[in-house]
């Protein structure tokens, strides 16, 4: 524990079995702006919520949550899918204006939602609370603005945001897994090291290597 495991580490212990579940990558659009003061990474609010939760109790949590994150008042989510569509739920109920935004069609909005009744309670909730969802955009650029688009039709449109949080799926990690080839008789990458997607993905791709050595 709290030690960087290296492929020159694994081969000094000389393991038999090597199962690589560092997760995913998480994808950061290249874009203009996307470094400035005003973008937060899904994974910057996934730490900030797991360092509140060592102290807080879940009344607490919520309470610090509202009143405590790197956001502004409004805020332009890039990605509409599972990941986007939490994180606007998330930041809602703690009283931001969130705007949605995907490259895709609207069939892939909430997408990853275990069950369809679930993604629909999910999108209706949103648009209830007034949450904007565009769909098929090309993200151009951040600015102190906000966050610049094309529309669909070609329009190029400013999304007027405090903060550009990203929230796009996983990307396998690809260069992790190739830098451990050879460091131990077998090399196993299971969950979203691999193949990002589901929890329950991720615990039977475990599951099924566990029962294969």
């Amino acid at each position: 524990l709290g030690r960087n495991v290296t492929p020159s580490l694994v081969e000094k212990i000389k393991p038999d079995v090597l199962i690589l579940a560092a997760g995913g990558i998480h994808d950061i659009p290249q874009i203009p702006g996307i470094n400035g003061r005003n973008v937060v990474t899904s994974e910057t609010l996934h730490h900030q919520l797991k360092f509140f939760s060592r102290f807080a109790g879940p009344r607490l949590l919520r309470w610090l949550t509202k009143f405590y994150m790197p956001v502004g008042k409004k805020v332009a989510i890039i990605g509409g899918r599972l990941h986007g569509c939490q994180t606007a739920e998330f930041l809602t109920r703690r009283g931001r204006k969130v705007t949605v935004l995907d490259t895709g069609t609207e069939d892939v909005l909430a997408e990853g939602v275990v069950y369809p009744l679930l993604r629909i309670s999910l999108l209706d909730w949103l648009d209830n609370k007034g949450v904007e969802m565009l769909t098929g955009v090309k993200y151009e650029e951040v600015t102190d603005k906000g966050l610049v688009i094309t529309t669909p039709d070609g329009n190029r449109r400013t999304i007027e945001a405090d903060t550009i949080a990203t929230a796009l799926p996983l990307k396998p990690d690809t260069a992790l897994i190739k830098s451990f080839e050879g460091t131990a008789k077998e090399v196993y990458a299971v969950g979203d090291c691999n193949d990002p997607n589901l929890i329950i993905d991720a615990v039977a791709s475990g599951y099924d290597t566990a029962i294969r050595i």
